[in-house]
């Protein structure tokens, strides 16, 4: 019998469907991975031309601006590099307008965070303080400018800050403490002073120190009629106290009023100059216990390199629109004598004046 020969199967073909699958996924993973690569690498570069690249942080608004508007006026200041990329970023967000104000910028931001920053709306705020005024008048301007931080100065006696709040123009933060309100102010007040000529004057041989020169600048600021004569008031001032004389300063006495909640008076009674008060130079001897007011770098200045002069007095001449001075009492009579006949013209001019309008 013949054995039956069982024929070998021939080998099965492999399919080449997986390794094409294969390479195919690795072809578009691979290519997903590149474009996704190469979008990052696009938005990057995007924020880089959008960022910030000048020092300044503080941008100001000075009207109600659109996104575009908003843009262009950053990249022509150099705020940023990419006008487009930023009004994308801002219509995403929903920034439509910009609110007029000042605006503290990252250093450093992408568009999104810095049109973001804009969207939150102005961060500071512009404020003035002239020469002259009062640690109350300031936490005043504050409180009426919107200022958050001057509910907690109006918490302090304002006689702890009298004379150390710079009068100066600031941009300052509209939303922060009262102590952050200040700093600037005093560290300016600081900076002025350490520029000043050394050494202060001396009174009974000992050198002013700065909080004495702020209150004898104090006085001069409220008493001098002009910068010019700024210095000579300074000397009367400074030779009164080497005498010693009282110095008899009215606008002590008006401070002391301010201090006590008593309304101000445009012409003081000598009623009036009897207050009880340490401020009151009519009755005290030697400086204040502190400033008056806060003066500015004119009457410090003049504080600290006073005039030499023989006068002791002075008096105002409407006339002249100053004051005038006088070495001894006899002469500063005189100028009173004459400084009120001035007066009495001016008044009966006015008069006149005023009767003769009623009369056409």
């Amino acid at each position: 019998m013949t054995p039956e020969i069982t024929p070998t199967p021939a080998p099965k073909k492999r399919s080449k469907a997986p390794l094409f699958l294969l390479a195919l996924l690795l072809l578009l993973g691979g290519g997903a991975w590149m474009w996704n690569e190469r979008r990052k690498n696009e938005a990057l570069e995007r924020w880089k031309r959008a960022s910030i690249v000048m020092p300044e942080r503080l941008a100001r608004v000075p009207a109600r601006w659109s996104a575009q508007t908003l843009a262009e006026r950053l990249e022509k200041s150099r705020k940023i590099r990419d006008s487009d990329t930023f009004v994308e970023y801002a219509q995403q967000i929903g920034l439509k307008e910009v609110e007029p104000g000042a605006y503290f910028l990252p250093k450093i931001a992408g568009p999104r965070d810095l049109a973001q920053s804009f969207k939150n709306g102005p961060t500071h705020e512009k404020v003035t303080f002239p020469e002259g005024f009062t640690a109350r008048q300031v936490v005043a301007r504050l409180r009426k400018n919107g200022f958050a931080g001057a509910s907690d100065l109006e918490k302090i006696a304002p006689e702890t800050l009298e004379g150390r709040l710079f009068p100066e123009t600031y941009w300052l933060p509209l939303r922060t403490s009262g102590k952050e309100l200040a700093a600037p102010m005093i560290q300016k007040w600081r900076e002025t002073i350490q520029s000043l000529p050394r050494p202060f004057p001396k009174i009974d041989g000992k050198e002013m120190t700065p909080m004495q020169l702020t209150t004898l600048a104090s006085l001069v600021e409220r008493e001098a009629a002009s910068r010019a004569e700024m210095p000579l008031v300074a000397g009367v001032i400074v030779g009164r106290l080497r005498r010693p004389m009282r110095l008899q300063i009215d606008a002590s006495i008006q401070y002391a009023r301010a201090v006590a909640d008593l309304p101000y008076k445009s012409r003081l009674l000598y009623e009036d100059l009897e207050i009880q008060s340490p401020y009151n130079t009519y009755t005290r001897d030697g400086l204040p216990p502190g400033p008056i007011c806060n003066p500015g770098e004119a009457a410090l200045r003049a504080a600290a390199r006073p005039q030499n002069t023989n006068s002791l007095f002075y008096v105002y001449s409407p006339k002249l629109k100053r004051h005038i001075f006088a070495p001894d009492y006899s002469g500063h009579l005189r100028n009173v004598a004459l400084a009120k006949r001035e007066r009495e013209q001016r008044e009966n001019a006015a008069a006149d004046a005023a009767i003769a309008s009623g009369e056409e």
